[in-house]
């Protein structure tokens, strides 16, 4: 899904500042409206004039029930507007009786209005309809009616007319925090002194009560009361709902007096909480005598009405009631269209669903954020309020949110309102929690006192409740003004005191005596930071609190004066070696523990009579440490049952994996492992040599022609690796044709670049992607002269995609060979897999199915040399080449990385053809992936996390620094389980250090949002810089550029990922078991038939622990079901394939 996109800061175009400017010239100002102007809408988004997305999570205050621009209202819109569009209430026209009919028998069916579900009498004799322009009028015409059957029923009971003055029948009742509109007799009854002050006087005879208090009900409700008017679930007042025990009794009290019951539905009703009204599900003796509706009738397009019972509406005559406008023919029409659609089994099941997941979503964000958020969430359906315990967050939110790209609203004084159109997708609820759930802290940071966010590092502010801190927050010292309370309790910490007043490293340092005394050793103790050789600055708790809040005042105080191209990271000392000072007794500990712990043994050095070859060895690692180009390397073990998730050196030490290539989870995919010990089995473990000396195996044979038939060449070859194979390609082809000259981007691997210096030929570099520089350089050398393009598809390190069709329209132009490197795209883009070139063409390609054949002027066809990996993706071992048969042939003949190495062992082979044929036959896993990706970017830049901007699935976060990279990368593994490799020169250029993040479709919501609360604590602590750093810097590596794009549309459009039609598979949740194709594994199993023999019965995996990881299935629904369940045998998912299966299947 295309995510909403917004300029947050971006200064308004002229478009927008001149529409403002109309606005403010000429409309009454009674809106605060923000500084954008919307032009257009489409389902759940709408876009500004200047071409911002939005995701509309309000659907215009309720209205919009089947969102934005929807074609089934546009159309019934267009043609009736072409037939009638007004007459006035002095005609009948042929769409207000048939609405009118089709509210009451919905009415009679789904439940309401005195009437059981499926019942067709009620306590008066039927229902009636009045059609009004809007809310407002529906109430104003309900209580007006109500006034006059109170004076009917008054007249009747004392045997007098009701025009007699001694009657006074005439009180209305309301309740506290309702909304029932802005004229003057609904505003009367809305109880809120913001909307009522400026207009008073105003309607006398009303009293108003409090929802839900069943002792005040008969003092409240009397003889006076002609009508009680409330809201079944309160809208604008804060998502409050009226409790069963508490309408039935208002019911009863209401017949007792002869007073007129009217719920005002029109946020609540139609459907949005589930059911046609929010009170059909109720016992009939909670039913009123009138609901109101209006928002969602005719979506967006005005209408109001008032459904009463006959008992009531027998009192009105000709001439009592009247509108123009209401109930007009267009008006009608479209409102008997939504309707019916609203009413729909289908409809009704979809938004079930998804009001289900949402809930399930929401009821989760108390629990991770006990402190912001009350216990429950309110309202029902897709009507749904979150009670914050601060009333002055909700507002924030509502702001945070919209400058993000996504419309909430607030509800009363202490709520964020979520009402979305009826027929939103869990798509786009996905979006919208995670933005809101990601801006909980952000909108409540301000609010508390930065100690708050150490308390888990300090034992001294761990001691104190949270809860406590908040309140101390928000109140003054009584003998310091100026201070709150919290900040005097803090300065008890003989650590944290000190730290409140820093303003410089210096002054941390300052401090180190004032923690000097015996209880500072006593909690070091205690907290097992100490006894030696366990002493480190990063296990010290107050160091590392003392740390973070200098790292705060280092930062508050350099915000003045910080020079706007210096990066933060760039100071001379750091905030954290003045802290390390600021803790004397860790010092001192730290120090002796130095001189208690013996050096580690060492073997002793072999001497050589000549050259001193181990200096040499401590002078070139010495050399790598210094200017911090050393590679670490970490014990990570991945667990086939688990992954992502890994042990570490000690088994039972658990992370989640961030950065392996196996980008699908392939590497344990069952019917890939039941391929492998099937040939394991038959064929053995080793393949015994070379191809030219063991033998040109069947299987290596047949994973070449599977490769052939991916890309559609004629020929493939295989070799240990796609390193081996972009050497031994391009040395071969470079040594041999006559002349060449490489033309090589200069962001290309280190496997192409070796390959071009092995051959001798000349190299050319061009400038990343840029085709002007490319052409310039082809322009200079003579048409017959060999010309190789070098190029990547997708450039691992930062995620750009490469030109292809542009290359090769340079090529063709200048006579050059096209070579493609696709590692990072093979399995990942195209219907099939088969990389970037192929997806360009991905309607094309889809269509052509399995055949070998190449579509003639497709992209990947124009691609003359492929080069792909069987490591990543795939999750097997190694590396091939595509393309014409002579071109296969003479590598084979002549590249020595092909004719010397020993051939990989059949198992991987097979293996390597299953995993390429399942994804051949799947695209969920695919789009499962960019999914996930879309998500964990969105989240990343929602919180300022710099992501080096790209198209692709490759989540590049910029550090900047190399030390800070790898101490970025420890921290994730030490202290949250998470582990990023850092990436540094020579990888990367010096200054564009970073991590490297791999999401995959294994990778569970819950693990998505660990890693993106990880990194942010991470950057925060390591004060590494933001992407509003790198802005003041002057940008770096495409982060904080001034002239960089807003957004980079992903290769993976919206259709291709299934999110139009609602067939991509749904992340993954904590305890949900990934899902296997039953087709692809049947199209797997066939191609083996000739080799293997036929397979019948569950997949043979589950000889490992794959039995408990995978739900197999057979159809897109049924993935979408089985992805949620438990537990579910793999025997009896599995179908078995006939035997009669070719392999060509």
């Amino acid at each position: 899904m295309k995510q909403p996109t917004h300029k947050p800061s971006s200064t308004p175009s002229a478009a927008t500042a001149s529409t403002i400017a109309l606005g403010k010239q000429y409309l009454l100002p009674v809106y605060a409206r923000p500084d954008f102007v919307l032009a257009q809408g489409k389902g759940a988004y709408v876009w500004d004039v200047d071409g911002n997305k939005y995701l509309d999570f309000t659907a215009g205050i309720a209205v919009n029930a089947l969102g934005h621009a929807d074609e089934g209202v546009v159309k019934i819109l267009t043609e009736q507007a072409g037939k009638l569009l007004h007459t006035s209430n002095v005609y009948h026209n042929e769409w207000a009786g048939k609405l009118a009919e089709l509210l009451v028998t919905l009415t009679q069916a789904e439940g309401g209005l005195g009437y059981a579900p499926g019942s067709t009498s009620a306590s008066g004799q039927g229902a009636k309809v009045f059609f009004a322009n809007s809310g407002t009028e529906a109430n104003e015409g309900a209580l007006k009616i109500a006034r006059k059957v109170g004076k009917e029923r008054w007249a009747e009971k004392h045997g007098k007319s009701w025009d007699d003055e001694a009657c006074t029948k005439s009180r209305i009742v309301c309740f506290e925090n309702s909304f029932h509109g802005r004229s003057m007799g609904a505003l009367s009854v809305t109880s809120n002194p913001k909307y009522q002050k400026p207009f008073a006087p105003l309607l006398p005879n009303v009293d108003v009560g409090q929802l839900n208090d069943l002792a005040s009900l008969e003092t409240l409700v009397n003889e006076d009361t002609c009508a009680v008017i409330v809201e079944p679930i309160q809208g604008e007042g804060g998502i409050n709902a009226a409790k069963v025990e508490w309408l039935r009794a208002l019911r009863k009290r209401c017949d007792e007096v002869g007073a007129v019951l009217i719920f005002d539905e029109i946020q609540c009703g139609l459907y949005r909480t589930g059911t046609l009204w929010a009170h059909s599900g109720l016992p009939a003796d909670c039913h009123p005598d009138v609901v109101t509706m209006a928002k969602p009738l005719a979506n967006g397009y005005p209408i109001g009405a008032v459904l009463l019972r006959d008992s009531v509406a027998a009192t009105m005559t000709p001439g009592t009631h009247g509108t123009t406008f209401g109930g007009s023919p267009l008006a009608c029409a479209i409102g008997h269209h939504v309707l019916s659609r609203l009413s729909s089994k289908e409809f009704g099941a979809k938004m079930g669903e998804t009001s289900k997941y949402l809930g399930e979503r929401l009821d989760a964000l108390p629990k991770w954020y006990p402190e912001i958020l009350e216990e429950r969430v309110r309202g029902r359906g897709l009507i749904r309020g979150l009670g914050f315990k601060d009333a002055s967050v909700p507002g924030r939110i509502v702001e945070l949110a919209r400058e993000r790209g996504v419309f909430v609203l607030t509800a009363g004084k202490d709520a964020v309102r979520l009402v979305p159109s009826l027929n939103v997708g869990k798509s786009e609820v996905d979006l919208a929690w995670s933005l809101i759930s990601s801006l909980f802290l952000l909108a409540t940071m301000d609010k508390l006192s930065s100690l708050t966010r150490f308390k888990k590092s300090c034992p001294f502010l761990g001691k104190t409740k949270t809860s406590t801190l908040r309140s101390l927050s928000t109140s003054t010292s009584p003998r310091f003004p100026s201070l709150s309370a919290l900040t005097e309790r803090a300065t008890k910490c003989p650590v944290m005191g000190p730290a409140l007043n820093v303003r410089s490293k210096e002054i941390v340092a300052g401090y180190a005596s004032v923690a000097a005394n015996g209880d500072f050793e006593k909690i070091h103790k205690e907290k097992g930071v100490f006894p030696p050789p366990g002493a480190t600055i990063e296990m010290c708790p107050h160091a590392s609190a003392a740390r973070a809040a200098a790292r705060t005042a280092d930062e508050l105080a350099a915000a003045a004066k910080k020079a706007a191209t210096k990066p933060k990271h760039s100071k001379d000392a750091t905030a954290a070696e003045a802290a390390a000072a600021g803790c004397p007794f860790h010092a001192k500990a730290a120090a002796d523990a130095a001189q208690a712990t013996p050096a580690f043994p060492r073997k002793a050095k072999k001497v050589h009579s000549g050259f001193d070859y181990e200096s040499f060895y401590v002078g070139e690692l010495d050399k790598k440490h210094q200017d911090q180009s050393y590679r670490y390397f970490n014990n990570i073990n991945r667990l086939a049952a688990k992954f992502p998730i890994a042990h570490t050196a000690r088994v039972t030490d658990e992370v989640e994996v961030w950065c392996a290539n196996d980008y699908l989870g392939m590497g344990n995919n069952p019917v890939v492992l039941e391929t492998m010990h099937r040939t394991l089995d038959k064929y053995g473990h080793g393949a015994g040599g070379t191809r030219n000396i063991a033998g040109n195996g069947a299987m290596h044979l047949a994973l070449e022609q599977e490769l052939a038939r991916l890309h559609r060449k004629e020929a493939a070859l295989v070799f240990s690796s796609c390193y081996v194979a972009n050497d031994a390609t391009l040395s071969t082809l470079g040594s041999k044709l006559p002349g060449c000259v490489y033309f090589s981007d200069t962001m290309n691997h280190a496997s192409m670049i070796q390959g071009m210096r092995h051959s001798g030929a000349k190299r050319v570099l061009f400038k990343h992607n840029d085709l002007e520089d490319l052409e310039s350089k082809l322009k200079q050398y003579p048409k017959e002269t060999p010309k190789i393009i070098a190029f990547e598809s997708v450039y691992s390190m930062c995620g750009s995609i490469g030109p292809i069709k542009e290359i090769c329209d340079l090529a063709e132009r200048y006579g050059a060979l096209t070579f493609l490197d696709e590692v990072h795209a093979v399995g990942l883009y195209g219907p099939h897999g088969a990389g970037v070139a192929e997806h360009l063409d991905y309607e094309a390609q889809a269509a052509a199915g399995d055949s070998p054949h190449p579509i003639k002027g497709s992209v990947m066809d124009r691609v003359d040399i492929i080069t792909g990996t069987l490591g990543k993706a795939y999750g097997a071992v190694g590396g091939y080449i595509a393309g014409s048969d002579d071109f296969v042939d003479m590598i084979r003949s002549y590249a020595p990385g092909f004719i010397f190495t020993t051939s990989l062992p059949p198992a991987t082979v097979a293996g390597a053809r299953a995993s390429v044929v399942y994804q051949s036959n799947y695209v969920g896993d695919r789009q499962l992936k960019q999914v996930n990706v879309r998500e964990v970017k969105r989240r990343f830049a929602e919180l300022d996390i710099p992501v080096v901007p790209g198209p692709s699935h490759i989540v590049p976060v910029l550090v900047g620094d190399a030390a800070l990279a790898r101490a970025a990368s420890d921290k994730l593994l030490a202290e949250h389980n998470i582990y990023v490799q850092a990436i540094n020169y020579p990888t990367v250029a010096r200054g564009e250090e970073r991590l490297r993040i791999t999401v995959t479709p294994r990778h569970t919501a819950e693990q998505m949002d660990g890693l993106v609360r990880a990194v942010d604590q991470i950057f925060t602590e390591l004060n590494i810089n933001r992407v509003n750093d790198w802005k003041l810097a002057g940008g770096r590596a495409g982060v904080g550029h001034p002239d960089g794009p807003d957004h980079i549309e992903p290769i993976w459009n919206d259709k291709q990922l299934g999110l139009l039609d609602g067939t991509t598979p749904p992340t993954l949740r904590d305890g949900q078991k990934a899902v296997v194709d039953a087709n692809a594994v049947t199209k797997a199993r066939a191609v083996f038939n000739p080799l293997l023999g036929p397979i019948s019965g569950p997949l043979q995996a589950t000889r490992t622990v794959q039995h408990e990881e995978y739900v197999v299935s057979t159809s897109v629904k049924s993935r979408q079901q089985a992805v949620k369940a438990k537990n579910v045998p793999l025997e009896n998912d599995i179908p078995v394939p006939p035997p009669s299966v070719s392999a060509s299947a």
